[in-house]
């Protein structure tokens, strides 16, 4: 993450792009380069064959995660539906933008956050049932608190209330992961998820920004960890956590 804030830092400090390029374009260069990045620490840290595993396969890991389609497509409507801003759509380039980019959020993160650190976890704590819980906390928490960086811009509550929110949507997502034995599930959903979440600003003309939404979050909004709680106790009950014990060691 030092090293993607860092790159772009010295994009705009010496110019290369113009200052008035578009959010979302200047956004998907960062995180262009934290791909980049995720490749190597991926390598680096002996874990590549996350890349290749398909574990139960895409679909059926789909199938695992569909809570996480299930609430996307439901924000997709709403937000579209009670927008009250000028319908004005963006050029369909920076439409395709903001696609890309939140996209290239998902590869980033799931990269680091589940690809590594949660696979690298697992294999600390070992194959067992606490194991898993463990790498499924910690991973989560990580995520969580890696979003305080957002305080560069946002309101500190709304800050607040996304890392706490995104502790437990991380852990739902390790999860997933361990669940479906497969990266790549996890990317789609966590992409999906974020263009479902800036969908309006990204597609229509206007001043907001990903820092103004999650600007705008409040307090009582932390009621939505109930459902990611209960969902991370379905996903990893008794007898899903046998399969997924048995697969790492089998992996293992």
């Amino acid at each position: 993450m030092g090293g993607m804030f860092g790159v772009s830092f010295l994009i705009q400090l010496t110019q290369l792009v113009p200052i008035e390029m578009d959010y979302y374009v200047m956004l998907l260069l960062q995180e262009a380069i934290g791909v980049a990045i995720m490749f190597l620490l991926i390598k680096l840290s002996g874990v590549e064959e996350v890349l290749r595993r398909k574990g139960i396969g895409f679909g059926r890991g789909l199938l695992v995660g569909m809570y996480f389609l299930v609430i996307s497509v439901y924000s997709l409507v709403g937000s579209v539906a009670i927008y009250e801003g000028a319908r004005i759509f963006r050029p369909w380039y920076l439409i395709l933008a903001f696609l890309l980019c939140m996209m290239c959020v998902g590869v980033t993160e799931e990269f680091l956050f589940r690809g590594v650190i949660a696979e690298l976890l697992s294999r600390h704590f070992g194959a067992t049932r606490a194991g898993v819980w463990k790498a499924v906390i910690i991973s989560g928490i990580l995520f969580g608190c890696a979003h305080l960086t957002n305080l560069i811009g946002g309101e500190p509550t709304g800050v607040f209330v996304q890392a706490v929110m995104a502790s437990f949507m991380g852990m739902v997502f390790a999860a997933i992961y361990f669940r479906s034995g497969c990266i790549w599930v996890t990317v789609f959903l966590h992409g999906f998820v974020d263009v479902a979440g800036t969908i309006v600003t990204g597609i229509y003309v206007g001043d907001d920004t990903v820092a103004d939404v999650i600007s705008s979050y409040q307090l009582w909004q932390l009621v939505g960890c109930i459902p990611y709680i209960i969902v991370l106790l379905v996903l990893l009950r008794a007898g899903k956590m046998n399969e997924i014990v048995q697969r790492m060691r089998t992996v293992a």
